[in-house]
């Protein structure tokens, strides 16, 4: 006899609690992460956006899930990671929302909006080079080195005093922008590093390194 009414044959598998099954539960040797080549694909396409990804609103309450995820992750992973790493992740919703900020201020260069849409669609794509499906809100560090290598980037142009306009970062911009894009490697280790480097490289942004 079953302990229960019996499921009927169409109802969803119940998915392993985060107890059971946490891919978070150690931080990964990021020397080893090798993204299947359809994910390195995709990573290309999105960041050779030029709209951004989502309406204003779906963007907006992208960032009020991913600043929830990222509180959470820390909160329960805080000390089995990386000091720098966790520094790093908590800037993550900051510099998402500075970049949905940009690409929707019509002041800022038309050229500048397209590449800043680019870097916001790599951070909405679920699949690219250090998956947050797999890695938890970690996996938001390749997409925030992206991110801030394309702002220093744009930095050389007419961004910063827009960029300065829509920071809501408690830190200095430019000093966290120079900070992420120059400890990248540490950050991401080398191999994922250089693969993210040649990513960028193709839209002619470059991920300078302080060794």
């Amino acid at each position: 006899m079953g302990s229960g009414p019996p499921q009927p044959p169409d109802a969803p598998i119940q998915e392993p609690s985060p107890e059971r099954h946490d891919p978070e539960t150690a931080w990964p040797d990021l020397s080893q992460i090798v993204a299947p080549e359809q994910d390195e694909e995709a990573s290309r396409r999105a960041l050779d956006e030029t709209r951004p990804p989502l309406p204003s609103t779906g963007l907006l309450s992208f960032y009020d899930r991913l600043r929830e995820r990222v509180l959470q992750w820390v909160e329960r992973k805080g000390g089995r990671i990386p000091e720098a790493a966790v520094e790093a992740v908590l800037l993550v919703p900051d510099v998402f929302m500075l970049l949905v900020r940009l690409a929707l201020d019509k002041e800022v260069p038309k050229p500048t909006r397209a590449l800043i849409a680019g870097a916001l669609a790599y951070f909405v794509l679920p699949t690219d080079l250090f998956p947050e499906a797999l890695f938890g809100a970690g996996g938001f560090l390749e997409d925030l080195v992206l991110a801030s290598a394309v702002l220093a980037q744009a930095f050389g142009g007419e961004l910063e005093p827009y960029a300065q306009k829509h920071w809501s970062g408690s830190h200095e911009l430019k000093k966290v922008v120079n900070d992420l894009t120059q400890t990248a490697h540490v950050l991401l280790g080398e191999n994922l590093y250089g693969r993210l480097k040649r990513l960028l490289a193709r839209r002619g942004v470059d991920l300078p390194r302080r060794d």
